[in-house]
């Protein structure tokens, strides 16, 4: 078979495409990619140009099992880096921090530094242009709701997105940065950047152009249709949906508190809620989730230059204005992090690995712990999945643990198929009937049954009373 036919039937026809772009932006390929009726992005062809293709594919793909992983890509690309953790990849060092200057931090997510970066890189002309995901601003509600936009004045970053838990492609931007000379710097998550890294292997111009990878810290991307679905909660139709902003700020609650706004073609009503209002939206559920992100072992974006997240440290946790977790790979950005700290631009702590590692916790219980498991299950029934650092039975889990994380794929797959039929349907509450039925069973598998939640209450009560009373004793 053809690189192309093999990419077909192994990562395409079950499921694992991400959407990035790669195999479509190579000279000749027959691959496009286009948004499927699930929100996904996706590649396609048909059967004579895939036969008839002579292009190599298989090493640009992140999930062909056939590219090089994050680990190999770390050598090559940081060779001198001191540090070196299975977690967060070949690194310099990690940092807690903000942007203290402008509306970085008030309107980027976490503490900003996304934003600071491209703008500081502009400005100090490091790059030419600054690639970051965009809302498109647009009133026409047929077209996605966000997309890779090249910017050359610093001042103009400020637009783009902050947080975007919605599907992208780089197909665009990557027969842009073909075309135009220059020095480009780009933010992508974790598989996006694996994809940029691997394109650079095979292409001298690319890699050449491409001088910064900003990587974003992933939990799972999300479909399109999650957008649809917290519109539709609040009163606008899938058909009306034009923007939304998943990571509008409380400026008196933690950041994690996050409120979900949504504009309509129809009118210019401010509609928002907070996410915990709103069904569907916990993220850890798996709600939207596309099956490539459930089999994916990178966390932090290994491969990026510098990597962005948020810093789910204690001593940061309640910042209403949020912090970034920074993990720094590249030298010259370690540099100028240090200089614009010291004149105060930024907020800086360093902190240690460990605490880089509890910040993302959830993410990495979930890309390591449960990816064992799901590799085990699937050679157990002997189908194909995309070759992986973690191997099955690497990590034991608990029969619990298990059944969340049983019930997490279930969730992503039963909300696609469920949403779809809902919107077929005109109908949002047949989407609620369907779903209901695993989100109740999720919740128990988390928190117990209602009796064990009673009692882990009462514990907590007594415990509490008898420590108030050994107080006053003393």
């Amino acid at each position: 078979m053809t690189d192309s036919q093999i990419l077909y039937n192994t990562v395409i026809k079950n499921g694992y495409c991400i959407g990035c772009g790669a195999c479509a932006s190579i000279d000749n390929s027959p691959f496009k990619i286009k948004m499927d009726e699930f929100g996904n992005f996706i590649a396609y062809s048909s059967e004579e140009e895939m036969a008839s293709s002579e292009v190599k594919l298989l090493e640009v793909c992140p999930f062909s099992g056939e590219s090089k992983n994050e680990d190999e890509l770390g050598e090559i690309i940081f060779p001198d880096n001191p540090n070196r953790n299975n977690k967060l990849g070949k690194y310099i060092a990690c940092y807690a921090g903000f942007v203290n200057d402008g509306e970085f931090r008030a309107k980027g997510s976490s503490g900003g530094m996304g934003k600071w970066l491209g703008y500081i890189l502009l400005q100090e002309n490091e790059i030419d242009y600054f690639i970051q995901l965009v809302p498109n601003n647009s009133k026409n509600s047929s077209k996605p709701l966000f997309d890779y936009k090249i910017f050359s004045k610093n001042d103009d970053i400020i637009t783009g997105s902050k947080s975007a838990y919605y599907p992208s492609t780089l197909t665009e931007v990557l027969d842009k940065i073909n075309i135009i000379e220059g020095r480009y710097a780009i933010t992508g998550v974790p598989c996006f950047i694996k994809a940029l890294r691997l394109l650079a292997n095979e292409s001298p111009v690319l890699k050449e152009r491409i001088k910064y990878t900003i990587g974003i810290v992933c939990g799972g991307m999300k479909s399109a249709n999650q957008a649809k679905m917290i519109g539709w909660q609040l009163g606008v139709h899938p058909n009306d949906l034009t923007a939304i902003d998943f990571r509008r700020k409380y400026s008196d609650r933690p950041a994690s508190q996050k409120i979900y706004q949504v504009w309509s073609k129809n009118d210019n009503i401010e509609r928002f809620e907070n996410a915990n209002n709103l069904f569907g939206t916990d993220y850890g559920s798996g709600f939207f989730k596309p099956l490539a992100c459930d089999f994916c072992d990178d966390v932090v974006a290994e491969t990026a230059d510098i990597s962005f997240g948020d810093a789910w440290i204690p001593r940061y946790r309640n910042d209403p204005k949020g912090t970034s977790l920074i993990i720094v790979r590249n030298e010259k950005l370690l540099n100028l992090l240090k200089i614009n700290n010291e004149n105060k631009s930024l907020y800086l702590d360093e902190i240690t690995i460990n605490e880089a590692i509890t910040s993302q916790a959830g993410g990495f219980r979930h890309r390591r712990d449960a990816l064992s498991y799901r590799i085990e299950k699937k050679e157990a029934v002997v189908e194909w999945y995309p070759s992986k650092r973690v191997k099955a039975n690497d990590y034991q889990l608990s029969k619990s643990r298990k059944k969340i994380y049983d019930l997490r794929e279930e969730i992503a797959s039963q909300s696609h198929s469920s949403f779809l039929r809902a919107i077929k349907k005109d109908d949002l509450n047949l989407f609620y009937t369907e779903m209901n039925p695993l989100v109740k069973k999720y919740k128990i598998a988390n928190d117990g049954s209602l009796p064990n939640q009673l009692l882990t209450k009462l514990r907590g009560r007594l415990i509490r009373m008898v420590n108030v009373l050994k107080g006053s004793i003393v």
